[in-house]
């Protein structure tokens, strides 16, 4: 192999690691991460939004993210139809739009 061919190599490979490193989404959920310092965000998880959403009688539930007002949204069906769905902070569940 050639002295160019190995110095394109090299560049070529540097170039893909530096494309891979800097397109890894970043740890912090970027819903949250826009939230205020003061916003307080509380300790429910996405398992909790969708047992609530499913006793709520939702089904096919695809959790969207979690808001600074602690509200979980999703994406879901009921009576066969899909609708999104948002269980408040308060414990309520809801179709978004109503």
């Amino acid at each position: 192999m050639s002295d160019a061919t190995s110095r394109i190599l090299v560049l070529a490979g540097a170039a893909m690691l530096a494309l891979a490193v800097f397109s890894v989404r970043p740890a912090v959920h970027e819903a949250l991460a826009a939230c205020a310092p003061t916003d307080k965000i509380n300790a429910t998880t996405a398992e909790d939004a969708t047992k609530a959403m499913e006793k709520a009688g939702y089904s096919n539930i695809k959790i969207l993210a979690k808001g600074c007002d602690n509200a979980w949204h999703a994406s879901g069906t009921m009576n066969g139809q899909p609708v999104f769905i948002v269980w408040n902070k308060e414990g309520q569940v809801l179709t978004e739009g109503d």
